[in-house]
Parts: C-alpha cells; structure tokens; sequence
C-alpha cells in the first residue's frame, strides 16, 4: 500500500502533460494537423481579486503532497513474536522524508518500551540491533532491525 501513493502522485504529475480532447480549444496542432488540447485545462482557481492559481499548479502540489505526505509516520514498524519472552522489531523509513536519519534507534526504543509495558515486564534487553540502506525502486531505503528480551 505505500507505494499507491508514490504511483498516484506520478500519474497526476504525467497526466498535467498528457495532451487529448477537451472543452477549451486547441491550443496546438500536432504534426498531423490534429488538435492538441491539454488535459489539465489551461485555466487558473481564482481564490481573491490579487490571487489566482493554475490548475497545473494545483495539480502539481496534490501530486507532490501524495508522493511526500507530511503527515505520515516516518517510520513503519513491524514487531513479530519469535519466543515467549523475544521479539523481532522491524523499522521501514518512508520513502520521501524530511529528516529523520538518526531516530530508528528512539523509534526501536519506544516500540521496545512499549512491547514491555503491554506484555507486563519492567523492562527489556536488546539481543541485537542493526540499521542499513535496502536498495529498492524507485529510491534506497533506511531499515532498522533488532531482536529484545522482556524482563
């Protein structure tokens, strides 16, 4: 499901390109003298008297803030129970961020932490912790991983 939004902020951002039959004209001929008429209309979102934006423009910012989202976890996390007292927990960073680089191990700790309290134990131990890049498209990935023991 993650990249549904990556795929749907590129499709929006290739569509505001895509030329085909529309309501307002031709606004170019191609090679074989047929119309070319935008499918993004090339008309403006009147919001006051001074302020207008371009349809593309908003195009443009619905794909960018689909591909982005700001609002999203950095992180995903994923634990699985591999004995009574262990579990494995498993950080994903999403794919475009704005920062986060240095916070898988908090982002481990509090899930850890959490794992503890909702099973409860006083604590935990970390068995073993690792963090990398997983080469993946369209872009590299941060991952994290790491093994704890309730207590």
């Amino acid at each position: 499901m993650p990249y549904f939004k990556l795929t749907a902020g590129f499709l929006l951002l290739g569509l505001a390109g895509c030329g085909t039959l529309g309501k307002d004209g031709p606004l170019a001929t191609d090679s074989s003298g047929s119309e070319i008429r935008p499918l993004i209309p090339n008309r403006s979102l009147q919001i006051s008297k001074s302020l207008s934006i371009p349809l593309e423009g908003l195009a443009l910012g619905v794909a960018l803030y689909l591909v982005v989202d700001p609002l999203s976890p950095n992180w995903q996390v994923e634990e699985s129970r591999i004995a009574a007292d262990r579990f494995r927990i498993a950080l994903r960073r999403k794919l475009f961020s704005s920062g986060g680089d240095g916070e898988a191990s908090q982002v481990f700790n509090r899930r850890a932490e959490q794992l503890a309290r909702d099973h409860g134990h006083a604590g935990y131990t970390i068995l073993e912790f690792s963090e990398g890049i997983e080469s993946a498209l369209p872009v590299a990935q941060r991952v994290s991983s790491g093994v704890i023991r309730l207590q």
